[in-house]
């Protein structure tokens, strides 16, 4: 492991190439989680925060922190009171941003270029079935 000096303190540095080409590409479910307790692990050491440093300034349970960290789990609301106390909740919002943007697209680019997909409203009839 590297080693890395921010003002004054040791910090540990992400193990850039061995690391970085074990978690990407993210290709399955199981690297995206392994991704995540990497993120969150590595950002709170960063910040030289125990789990418990961590679990109070998040306002979520210590034990929740060190499973997110085994295991990548937790709730969405978890997970963005932790990445916002870690100041990492902008990347996840610059993802969403591109991913609806994605979305409004429509799969192929032939000429059809409606800005969303039609939404089929179910209407209710008054007085029995017609």
């Amino acid at each position: 492991m590297e080693k890395a000096i921010d003002n004054g303190n040791i910090l540990w540095q992400y193990r850039v190439m061995n690391d970085l080409n074990k978690i990407l590409p993210l290709t399955t479910v199981e690297d995206v989680l392994a991704s995540l307790r990497e993120l969150v692990r590595l950002a709170r050491q960063r910040e030289v925060w125990t789990q418990a440093d961590l679990a109070r300034r998040s306002g979520v349970p210590m034990t929740t922190i060190s499973r997110l960290e085994r295991t990548g789990l937790a709730s969405t609301d978890t997970l963005f009171k932790v990445l916002f106390a870690l100041n990492r909740l902008e990347a996840v919002e610059d993802m969403l941003k591109e991913q609806l943007r994605l979305v409004k697209f429509p799969k192929t680019l032939d000429g059809d270029f409606e800005s969303a997909p039609k939404v089929v409203k179910r209407v209710r009839h008054k007085g029995g079935s017609k």
